[in-house]
C-alpha cells in the first residue's frame, strides 16, 4: 500500500484508501477492482466502496517526467481539484465532497465522494424523451454555471460530461482547470466565463441539442446573471469559433451553430 508519506490531502481517508490500493499497479488494479467511468491515455475515474462508503477515485497520470517530479513534490490536477471542491463548497456550489489527494507509484489519486445514482449530463441526455425535462435539465445546467461564474469563478472545461445529475440539481466535477475570476453584474463575461459558455455550446451542438432546449440554457444563464440574451450571444459564438476548429480538425465533421 502507499507509504503514509504520499498523503498531501485528508489524512484519515488517505489511510482508509491505503488499506485497499496495492503499492504498485494502481491502473491496472481500479480495471480489476472498481466500475470505470472514464478511461484515457493519461487518466481513469472508477467508482467503488471504501470504508462503507461509495466514492470516486480518479488517477492522474503523469504526462511527463516534469509532471512526474511535480506530483513527488506535491503539486498536480489532483491537488487543485481538492482545493477547489473545498473553495465551491464554501461558496454554496454542489461538488462532490473531496476525501483525499495522495501520491501513487504511477501518479496521484483524488478520492471524492460519489453522487448517489448520479449521471454525466453527455449520458443523459440521448435518454431523455421529455421536452419537458430536457428543458429543465437545460435551465439547470444555465443556472449552476451562472451560480459558479457569481461567485467568481470559471469552471476552465465545461463540458457536458463535467456536469453531474442526482436526478434534482447538477454538480459540478474535474475541478482541476477552476480558476478565480472577478465577477461584475450586468457586464459581458470576461473571457474565462466566455470560454465555459463556448464549451458547454460547442457539446450541445455535437449532440444535436434543438434550439429551443439551447435557449434554456442560456435563459437560465442569463436570468441569475443579469446579461442580455442578445449582447450574449455574439460573444458566446466568436469564443466557441475556435473550439469548433479544433474539433473539426480532430472529428473531421461540423455541426450547425446554435449561437
Amino acid at each position: 500500500m502507499p507509504r503514509n508519506s504520499g498523503v498531501i490531502r485528508g489524512n484519515h481517508w488517505a489511510q482508509r484508501l491505503c488499506e485497499v490500493l496495492p503499492q504498485d499497479g494502481t491502473a491496472s488494479w481500479m480495471e480489476q477492482h472498481s466500475h470505470l467511468l472514464k478511461y484515457d491515455a493519461h487518466s481513469r475515474v472508477g467508482l467503488l466502496d471504501i470504508a462503507g462508503r461509495s466514492c470516486f477515485l480518479k488517477l492522474y497520470l503523469a504526462k511527463s517526467a516534469s509532471q512526474r517530479l511535480g506530483f513527488r513534490l506535491g503539486y498536480g490536477r489532483g491537488i487543485r481539484s481538492f482545493d477547489a471542491a473545498g473553495e465551491l463548497a464554501r461558496a454554496g456550489l454542489a461538488v462532490p465532497t473531496p476525501l483525499t489527494c495522495l501520491r501513487v507509484s504511477e501518479g496521484m489519486v483524488l478520492l471524492t465522494e460519489a453522487i448517489a445514482g448520479g449521471s454525466d449530463l453527455r449520458r443523459l441526455w440521448p435518454a431523455q424523451t421529455s421536452a419537458e425535462h430536457r428543458s429543465l435539465l437545460m435551465t439547470g445546467a444555465g443556472a449552476i454555471l451562472a451560480s459558479l461564474h457569481r461567485a467568481g469563478f470559471a469552471h476552465g472545461d465545461y463540458k457536458w460530461s463535467n456536469l453531474l445529475w442526482d436526478g434534482g440539481k447538477f454538480h459540478l466535477v474535474d475541478l482541476e482547470g477552476v480558476r478565480k475570476v472577478a465577477y461584475v453584474a450586468g457586464m459581458r463575461p470576461p473571457a474565462p466565463h466566455l470560454r465555459d459558455l463556448a464549451r458547454f455550446t460547442v457539446d450541445a451542438e455535437e449532440l444535436d441539442v434543438n434550439q429551443h432546449c439551447y435557449d434554456s440554457f442560456v435563459a437560465g444563464y442569463c436570468a441569475a446573471t443579469g446579461n442580455p440574451r442578445d449582447a450574449l450571444s455574439g460573444a458566446v459564438g466568436s469564443a466557441a469559433a475556435p473550439i469548433r476548429q479544433r474539433h473539426l480538425k480532430k472529428y473531421g465533421k461540423a455541426y450547425r451553430p446554435l449561437c
